[in-house]
């Protein structure tokens, strides 16, 4: 990391927004935009499969799914004067009304192929849907391997099962399901070609959690696939692959993180220089990192207050069952075993586990040590709320000989005060997305994409702006976060 130097660089002093900013909100500068949806619906709909997956049809995960699916419907629909919730799947997406649901779609894998299994194009849900129904719906989904011969048997599955308020829709033949502005919204962002990438590897850490908590092999190429393919679609498209950042996971947070903080750190890799190969092998070590944590009990790895000391205890072993796992497998390489090992050992020889002696954490190691607690300082949690990167960051500072001054300013250069793919409000009244970070920490490189007014700008009147340039008046007034 040649081009990384000193940590002593100050971050830049608070109120740098132009005094008369009209919609700042202090004094944080960030406005979250988080309200329940359709999108979050579905989002439940894939975590209850995931759930059944990982864990059983009777654990309090899959039964909490289920409950708050049911008790998020009626609302729903009676909010949007809906007889039904129609959850559409075409090419591989799920959409409703004519939307691209990206959030679920991103972590939905297994309820888009559910449906495609099905001879079908999606599920229509009505509001007296039972938490058994669903339940029972989540078990189909989750075991579901293997192609039925028609719609018509899938249609029986379900009568047969007693699915009575749940039914499949048929495939979808228009090829303008799609409303405009869905296909706009795509094209634009590029997110059509990058889905695939970001559902790869969020299907690799899931699997690998999965293959963890139940004794069977990891997929250690899958996750070097993964990794490399992150990289490559990272070359041209690093903001829209950023971007797919800010949708929130909630209950499969500890796999999305792990999904960020290899995004994190193939973008810090890349500021520090980096070669392609290498950015593979740390992209691939980050998506393993926590691989361990498959095996902590649920009830210890999801508990939302704060841990007893023996459930500390528990949580300390996860970097030691990964690296033992990981080395096991007689496949993973020197970089995924050590990231796994000494992703919280601190630079100055503190942190877990816990040595006798003194012991030597790679500088690379300690680059994805800064990123695994930028990213969960800065995420949306059931029990906490994000950080802005600001705070993040000073909190880190403050934790003097926690972390690698190489990794630490590598890290700041590399996001600044406004991650790249992060929405923002200007000075101007106009809606920004970062594309990159500018010469100063809080004046990033932005392509302006809204007016004044909030009405989005077509794709030929976008215009990219440097905050840090002389001739710029403008500045970033907030950070908009659940975009």
């Amino acid at each position: 990391m040649a081009r990384a130097s000193h940590l002593a660089e100050a971050l830049p002093p608070r109120g740098h927004t132009r005094p008369d900013s009209p919609r700042i909100l202090a004094p944080q500068g960030r406005e979250v935009l988080m309200k329940q949806n359709f999108s979050d619906l579905a989002t439940l709909l894939a975590r209850g499969i995931s759930h059944c997956r990982m864990y059983f049809v009777g654990h309090p995960n899959v039964e909490a799914a289920a409950q708050e699916a049911k008790a998020l419907l009626g609302p729903l629909l009676e909010r949007k004067q809906l007889d039904a919730f129609v959850l559409g799947v075409v090419d591989d997406k799920l959409i409703h009304e004519g939307k691209y649901l990206v959030g679920p779609t991103i972590v939905g894998s297994r309820l888009t192929r559910f449906a495609s299994l099905l001879q079908g194009g999606g599920f229509t849900i009505l509001p007296a849907v039972s938490a058994r129904e669903l339940k029972t719906f989540f078990v189909l989904a989750a075991e579901t391997g293997e192609s039925l011969p028609s719609l018509a048997a899938a249609q029986e599955l379900f009568r047969q099962r007693d699915l009575s308020n749940i039914t499949i829709n048929p495939p979808y033949h228009d090829e303008n399901t799609l409303t405009d502005a869905a296909d706009e919204h795509l094209r634009k962002n590029h997110i059509a070609e990058l889905m695939p990438v970001y559902r790869s590897l969020f299907d690799t850490v899931e699997q690998s959690h999965q293959n963890a908590g139940r004794d069977r092999t990891l997929d250690i190429d899958g996750a070097r696939s993964a990794g490399e393919s992150l990289v490559k679609a990272s070359t041209n498209h690093l903001t829209d692959i950023m971007t797919l950042v800010d949708y929130p996971d909630f209950d499969s947070y500890t796999v999305g993180h792990s999904v960020r903080v290899a995004m994190l750190a193939v973008l810090v890799g890349r500021e520090a220089g980096l070669p392609d190969s290498v950015l593979a092998e740390l992209s691939a070590a980050s998506l393993l990192h926590d691989v361990g944590k498959g095996k902590i009990p649920p009830e210890v790895l999801f508990k939302p207050g704060r841990l007893a000391s023996e459930e500390r205890r528990i949580i300390e072993t996860h970097p030691a069952i990964g690296a033992a796992m990981l080395l096991e497998s007689g496949d993973a390489g020197p970089l995924a075993v050590a990231t796994a090992w000494g992703h919280h050992r601190r630079h100055d020889g503190g942190g877990y586990p816990r040595m006798p002696y003194a012991s030597h954490v790679s500088e690379l190691t300690q680059l994805v040590h800064v990123c695994d607690v930028f990213e969960a300082l800065t995420a949306i949690r059931p029990y906490k709320k994000a950080l802005t990167p600001r705070d993040a960051f000073e909190i880190i500072l403050r934790d003097r000989g926690a972390y690698s001054p190489l990794a630490v300013t590598a890290l700041k250069r590399a996001v600044g005060l406004y991650p790249p793919g992060s929405h923002v409000v200007l000075s101007t009244g106009q809606r920004a997305v970062v594309t990159s970070a500018g010469l100063r920490m809080e004046a990033p490189r932005v392509r302006i994409t809204h007016d004044t007014t909030g009405a989005e700008l077509p794709a030929d009147e976008w215009s990219e702006l440097d905050l840090a340039a002389a001739d710029t008046e403008a500045t970033v007034a907030r950070l908009l976060i659940g975009v």
